[in-house]
């Protein structure tokens, strides 16, 4: 099961798969993972991984989570991929920001070229899914430094589009 997660205010891609009914696979960034997992009570959680015990509790918090892994805690939200552009603006994502598919569909138009120059909220490109077509918008000001698509192109649900810095 794929998610998009802000921790502490980074956006982040996590895949989960369950391949036993102690066993998770986890990629993280690129990165995979194998645990052990086990529900030790309500919110909190012992994984095994390479050799390392680590206990994690999870407290619920307005609309996320707070996740404290040996003695470290982080804010958690899961969000849903349609929305996750308007979550990071509101928390002034800074810096370089994924655009990513919502849904899987088939780019129709491509608003802008890379090198543009675009507002928060403006249309970089429209995507057709489920005979509904979508304005993909710029979640913040900044400048379009990649346009990973083209017109005609399908797309899967979390695929990369474009990247605004």
């Amino acid at each position: 099961m794929k998610y998009t997660v802000v921790i502490d205010g980074q956006q982040m891609e996590i895949d989960l798969v369950h391949s036993g009914p102690a066993n998770i696979e986890a990629e993280i960034e690129g990165r995979k993972y194998m645990l052990d997992a086990k529900v030790v009570e309500t919110g909190v959680y012992w994984f095994n991984w390479n050799n390392r015990s680590i206990e994690v509790s999870v407290t619920p918090n307005g609309n996320g989570y707070v996740v404290s892994v040996q003695g470290r805690r982080v804010a958690v939200e899961i969000v849903d991929t349609r929305t996750v552009g308007r979550k990071t603006t509101q928390l002034g994502h800074e810096g370089m920001f994924e655009l990513r598919a919502p849904m899987p569909g088939k780019v129709v138009k491509v608003l802008v070229n890379e090198g543009a120059e675009v507002q928060a909220n403006q249309g970089i490109l429209v995507m057709e899914a489920m005979k509904m077509q979508n304005e993909i918008k710029s979640p913040k000001k900044g400048i379009v430094t990649r346009l990973v698509v083209k017109e005609g192109a399908p797309v899967n649900a979390g695929n990369l589009l474009a990247v605004v810095e």
